[in-house]
């Protein structure tokens, strides 16, 4: 079987500002990555995948990662996109597009899709993108925790990714799992993998 047979999924490629790029695009869609062999168009961070669904609703992925791969030998060159399913609920693909406009506008919070003043924050915003890739950073390196720290760190991990599917982040509850992640991982002192995870934690509560 040809490699571009495994692509048995159909979604339409939107940018952010709505525009529809390509509609049919093959492609194979899993939970959090979205693989096709059309390489000849731009796919970029904040690019929206739809796939509609046989019963006429859409599902709608955020791009985080376009995850280019050159080819080699007979496999072709590919985009193997890391995504995440946006706060829009699953609806006529008309209706997902409308709201794509709306996220791309605000990606922080609520308050700021509607505030063209981001000043009037008094604490540092964590934003969903850097939030995902925070996570995509840290999770592969999770199971090198020693123990009480390994599973001390689940619960809060998975309600940052619960917020991250949201699409919507709770300000307050993500800055609050952040530090009991750096609380727990405090814990594991001498442990380079949880010193390392630390440091991104600390530097995202920081804002740096």
């Amino acid at each position: 079987m040809a490699v571009g047979n495994l692509a048995r999924d159909k979604v339409t490629l939107v940018k952010a500002d709505g525009t529809v790029i390509r509609e049919g695009m093959k492609a194979q869609v899993s939970p959090g990555q979205i693989i096709t062999f059309e390489t000849d168009v731009q796919l970029e961070p904040g690019d929206h995948f739809i796939r509609v669904l046989p019963n006429k609703l859409a599902e709608d992925y955020v791009v985080i990662d376009p995850g280019y791969h050159a080819g080699l030998s007979v496999i072709p060159a590919s985009y193997q996109a890391q995504v995440r399913r946006s706060d829009a609920p699953a609806a006529p693909a008309q209706t997902v597009i409308n709201n794509i406009t709306n996220n791309v506008h605000g990606p922080n919070s609520r308050v700021n899709i509607n505030s063209t003043d981001n000043s009037t924050n008094s604490a540092v915003n964590v934003s969903t993108l850097r939030l995902a890739q925070l996570l995509e950073e840290v999770k592969p390196h999770i199971g090198n925790l020693p123990e009480p720290q390994r599973s001390e760190i689940v619960a809060p991990i998975d309600l940052l990714e619960g917020e991250v599917r949201s699409g919507k982040l709770n300000q307050s509850k993500v800055r609050t799992a952040l530090t009991s992640i750096k609380t727990i991982v405090e814990g594991a002192a001498g442990n380079l993998v949880a010193s390392g995870i630390g440091a991104l934690v600390g530097n995202m509560l920081a804002g740096s």
